[in-house]
């Protein structure tokens, strides 16, 4: 198994509030975002820190690994907005 500090994180857009919470999310604010290793797709999620830009603009999710190290990412937030609604669970 691959060391978490040397994995890549992506956003996990199968779970459906995920995809809402990314959808709805306002200028400036703060939500929780679920990651899942890039390589291991039915891996257990992890919360990360999702925030987007005060003018709207970039959406950057943060993730601190259990042993403290960081990693982040940034998506504008119009392509981000339509990959969440393309691909969120039906009900």
């Amino acid at each position: 198994m691959t060391p978490s500090s040397s994995l890549t994180y992506v956003i996990n857009f199968r779970d459906r509030a995920n995809c809402s919470r990314i959808q709805n999310a306002q200028p400036g604010e703060e939500i929780l975002v679920l990651v899942h290793p890039e390589q291991e797709p039915l891996a257990d999620p992890l919360g990360a820190k999702g925030m987007r830009g005060q003018d709207g603009a970039l959406f950057t999710v943060e993730i601190t690994m259990a042993d403290g190290t960081q990693q982040s990412f940034e998506w504008e937030y119009p392509l981000l907005k339509l990959v969440a609604q393309l691909l969120q669970p039906l009900p």
